[in-house]
């Protein structure tokens, strides 16, 4: 919502606020602007148009070859996890913070995988279901520390004695820190079954497990990679000890699930994007031939910029992954993006093709979009790669993804899409890319055209 706002204030102020200062100072911010300069499709992008439209089938093929070369490396694509968002600066006290609990804890004691079971009755009533679910997940492989209301801090309780301990305590909550002088339970029983109220909820059917995984930390890819092997061997703990309802819990598999459904969502949302695109689009240029190569153009931009992201991060990175918002920021910025390029360049191509043959107006109009179109997409590539080349700190990792794709993305459609394989495709289809509108119709010769063959000279 912020920034549909943000987006709507300055289309306002496109419409009203900057066409009066213009107005008011364009004497002075443009003093040589007079009729009479050379043509603008005489500049550099004029000379690349002419020479791209002048092979328009090669252009065309060489780029779609490049960019579905890119593309399929789009299918190494995976997900990574956070593991530098928690890393300190070196010589902070949080840096120091982290290298004691490094040595003198587990993993577990910060940042467990909470292994969830829900049962019928309470469990100190029958504590039994407790050794079975422990064995089980104990037997997975999965997982290196594992901690619950029979082991809550090192010191292990039987099952006897921890349903005997809550005959006379009862419920461990509000416990004192050290045990009352009329209980004559031994003082690490007492601490031990005090301390699983961290571990079995008030009314004694939610059980928690505390586990550190093999895979590595929660932050890890690695761990959170193994989450659906983790959630089957809570599932197997639970049909196995009679549980009613199982889960995990934790920063690993939050990211798992944050990432499925980030995914499933850009399945969802890339086509009913794509299509609203091509209605605008086609509404735009009165056509229903140009905005299906269009839009496919867009869609070949972001695959390719994926897939070179893919490849530089991963592939010859060395990294686990991306982080999983990079290919939505990417979709939501290049088919925005195409989307601008597209109306300026193909409504310039239009209006030309109303005076001009279409391979000149092709060339015209890229020559005069060409340096807007290509000086907004350096700028923007620009404000991207910062985060490229400088991205550091808390996720410093995953900023440079970002940038990277970002930056990379902007650069394939604006010096490429736009200028190159667009025209070629224009010249390719000719007059079918306005159809069905009368400008699809063949060029009427000109009067003095007519009056030239009418004439007996």
């Amino acid at each position: 919502m912020p920034l549909a706002i943000g987006i709507a204030v300055m289309l306002l102020a496109g419409l009203t606020l900057l066409p009066a200062l213009l107005a008011l100072s364009a004497p002075l911010m443009f003093p040589g602007n007079r009729e009479g300069r050379a043509d603008p499709a005489d500049g550099l992008w004029g000379r690349v148009a002419a020479r791209a439209v002048h092979r328009p089938g090669l252009t065309l093929g060489a780029g779609a070859l490049i960019f579905a070369a890119l593309a399929l490396a789009a299918f190494g694509y995976r997900t990574a996890g956070l593991s530098r968002s928690t890393t300190a600066p070196a010589g902070s006290d949080a840096a120091a913070g982290n290298a004691l609990v490094t040595e003198y804890f587990p993993q577990s004691a910060v940042s467990p995988a909470d292994l969830i079971l829900r049962y019928a009755v309470p469990v100190w009533q029958s504590p039994g279901p407790l050794t079975t679910a422990e064995a089980s997940l104990r037997s997975s492989g999965l997982l290196s520390t594992l901690a619950g209301p029979l082991d809550p801090n090192g010191a292990p309780l039987s099952p006897g004695v921890y349903a005997a301990v809550h005959t006379e305590l009862g419920n461990p909550r509000g416990l004192p820190l050290a045990a009352p002088a009329n209980i004559l339970i031994p003082r690490d029983v007492y601490n031990a079954y005090r301390a699983t109220a961290q571990y079995v909820s008030a009314d004694g059917r939610t059980v928690r497990f505390a586990a550190e995984l093999r895979a590595g930390d929660q932050q890890s890819t690695a761990a959170m990679n193994a989450t659906p092997a983790v959630r089957a061997a809570v599932a197997a703990a639970a049909r196995r000890s009679g549980a009613t309802a199982n889960g995990v819990a934790g920063q690993a598999v939050s990211l798992y699930d944050v990432s499925s459904v980030a995914g499933s969502d850009m399945v969802r949302i890339s086509p009913v994007a794509v299509l609203a695109i091509a209605v605008l689009l086609g509404l735009v240029l009165r056509s229903l031939v140009a905005p299906l190569y269009l839009v496919v153009s867009i869609v070949a931009s972001y695959l390719a910029a994926l897939g070179g992201t893919t490849l530089l991060v991963i592939d010859l990175g060395g990294q686990d992954g991306l982080i999983f918002v990079l290919p939505f920021l990417m979709f939501v910025f290049l088919l925005a993006l195409g989307e601008d390029y597209n109306i300026l360049v193909m409504t310039r191509i239009r209006e030309e093709a109303r005076s001009l043959p279409l391979r000149e107006a092709v060339v015209r109009a890229v020559g005069r979009t060409g340096p807007a179109v290509t000086s907004a997409g350096l700028i923007l590539a620009g404000t991207f790669g910062v985060y490229a080349l400088a991205g550091g700190g808390a996720m410093g990792g995953q900023l440079q993804s970002i940038g990277l794709g970002l930056a990379l993305g902007i650069l394939l459609d604006t010096f490429v899409v736009r200028t190159l394989l667009v025209p070629s495709a224009v010249v390719l289809l000719g007059r079918s890319n306005w159809w069905p509108s009368r400008l699809s119709r063949p060029r009427q010769p000109t009067a003095p055209a007519v009056l030239a063959r009418a004439s007996p000279g």
